[in-house]
């Protein structure tokens, strides 16, 4: 390549044509000063800038390709082919997230393959909504259908478990924290209350179906309001006047309904916050003293329901092993004492508890290891003692089905259970079942009693089971039974309702006994007359029954 070389003219022509002025190069720099020979024109080349050259000595393009190759980085060839690059990822994103989405879906089709137990919660899933043309016409089979499907899909035990995993890796956590507990809770009335006055306001007539998706809802407020401190889980209640008043009223309604041929009793149960937290915590909580609310719930309830007291009970002895750590149930010590109260209520002796055989299951991990992270916290125990009369059992899977009957014991052995995260608590009357039967043989009586429950009442009834020669339970979750008919059928003399006061004090559990103690067909949950409640009474007592209703 021939490089162009420049003869530097005479100042005053390069002036005139408009050039750089004496001493400078092309480009404003100044060269360096050279001596002018005589005659006054320059034999030495002009100087040229080095980008000059580059640019000079550069292969020119020759086509089109070739200009947008020799394009500068970040030019307009360059921002294309990123966009080009940008779309195809974008492309590959979404056919790998439709491929997500339908092996997702696939998944969602795997019925075999749901499970019907959370080992990573300790809890039974929703199961199958049962189908109905009042329930299908009104939309609740669906609404229930897609509560099952999100509660069983086949991949969320492994990704609760992965959520709970990432949850520990948040470091450090603080020794007191609360979790969930974005409610408030009503003031307590304080002024006199009278007695019985509590009705239900509004329709309780609850079908079995959509009382038994109801139950998952009851479950879930398990978990929010949840008090972390000093290596222990507290169940907070928050306390709901309207709730409250329609409990009671539910009650009362049950009292009525079976006049004489039985008699109500109500156990209401504190939580662990209310024993064993100091009233200064609670206050500072924001919650109500739960003694105070037991008395408000009791305050409303009739001459003819028997109030069993609760709280004053257990404080007394809450230096005790009387609730779990890592759980929101009680111990089945915790149990006895209440069963010892409703025993002095009663007028009876207590079962010598303490003689029974004890067995004592460790490690138990219990509820709230699928929430907080329990990683520092000291396992629970569960200790289980076996009533002397009788350790043997009858329960229904499903208590509209005979079929479903199952054998099984009281206290169950779990003396050799391998899996440390198995729910222990299940030994008490083989866990959560709708219906069971237990039969003992020491006792000749004939005494009877219906014990309508919630998981507390589990070790509650394994307690009490030497007290009496005939005992049912109905679990007021998953139960498709009507009191009245029960009652009359098995000869029932005493029915108690127990329930854990953050259970009783919401709409959910108001709806779920509804479904229990009203007879088909009362829609605004007002009692019906107590057809044949007594032969003589005749068509003159049963309209004064159906009067008063």
């Amino acid at each position: 390549m021939v490089t162009r070389r420049t003869t530097k003219r005479p100042s005053v022509s390069r002036q005139r044509q408009g050039g750089p002025a004496p001493g400078q190069v092309p480009g404003g720099r100044t060269a360096p000063s050279q001596a002018a020979p005589e005659g006054g024109a320059s034999l030495e080349p002009e100087a040229v800038p080095a980008q000059e050259a580059a640019a000079a000595r550069a292969p020119q393009p020759r086509n089109a390709a070739d200009l947008r190759a020799s394009q500068p980085a970040g030019g307009g060839g360059d921002m294309r082919q990123v966009r080009r690059v940008v779309a195809a990822w974008r492309w590959r994103g979404v056919v790998a997230f439709g491929a997500l989405m339908l092996v997702g879906g696939l998944v969602g089709l795997l019925f075999f393959a749901r499970p019907a137990v959370s080992e990573a919660e300790n809890r039974m899933l929703t199961p199958f909504p049962e189908f109905g043309a009042g329930q299908f016409l009104s939309g609740q089979f669906f609404t229930d259908l897609s509560l099952w499907y999100a509660d069983t899909y086949p991949l969320r035990e492994p990704m609760v478990s992965a959520a709970l995993a990432m949850g520990g890796m948040h470091g450090i956590q603080p020794a007191t924290q609360m979790i969930g507990g974005n409610r408030t809770s009503d003031a307590l009335p304080t002024g006199e209350t009278q007695q019985g006055d509590a009705k239900p306001t509004h329709e309780h007539n609850v079908a079995a179906p959509e009382a038994k998706a109801r139950a998952a809802e009851l479950e879930s407020q398990i978990t929010d309001g949840v008090y972390v401190t000093d290596g222990a889980c507290y169940t907070l209640y928050y306390f709901d006047d309207g709730a409250t008043r329609e409990y009671a009223g539910v009650i009362n309604d049950a009292a009525k309904l079976l006049g004489d041929e039985a008699t109500v009793y109500s156990v209401l149960i504190p939580t662990n916050a209310g024993v064993m937290l100091d009233d200064k915590t609670l206050e500072d909580l924001g919650v109500p003293n739960q003694g105070q609310a037991i008395d408000y719930f009791y305050s409303l309830m009739a001459d003819n329901v028997v109030t069993v007291p609760t709280y004053d009970t257990l404080r007394e002895h809450n230096d005790e092993y009387l609730y779990f750590r890592t759980d929101h149930h009680w111990t089945q010590l915790g149990a006895y004492y209440v069963y010892e109260s409703l025993c002095k209520v009663k007028g009876i002796d207590p079962a010598p508890f303490f003689d029974w055989e004890e067995k004592v299951y460790a490690p138990f991990w219990g509820e709230y290891d699928g929430v907080a992270d329990l990683a520092s916290f000291e396992p629970d125990s569960v200790e289980a003692r076996i009533p002397q009369g009788t350790n043997t059992m009858k329960y229904w899977t499903d208590d509209l089905v005979p079929e479903t009957e199952v054998e099984g014991p009281v206290v169950a052995d779990f003396s050799d259970m391998q899996d440390d995260d198995a729910n222990k608590y299940n030994c008490f009357v083989c866990g959560n079942q709708p219906m069971s039967y237990i039969e003992n043989p020491a006792v000749t009586d004939g005494s009877s009693c219906l014990v309508i429950k919630d998981s507390f009442g589990n070790p509650f009834v394994a307690t009490m089971v030497d007290s009496y020669q005939h005992i049912y339970t109905l679990d007021f979750r998953f139960t498709s039974q009507k009191l009245v008919d029960f009652v009359r059928e098995h000869d029932i003399q005493d029915v108690i309702f127990e329930n854990v006061i953050m259970f009783a004090g919401t709409y959910d559990a108001v709806d779920l006994l509804s479904s229990i103690v009203y007879p088909d067909g009362q829609a605004d949950g007002q009692p019906a007359a107590q057809e044949g409640a007594s032969a003589e009474a005749g068509e003159s007592d049963a309209s004064t029954a159906a009067a008063d209703a």
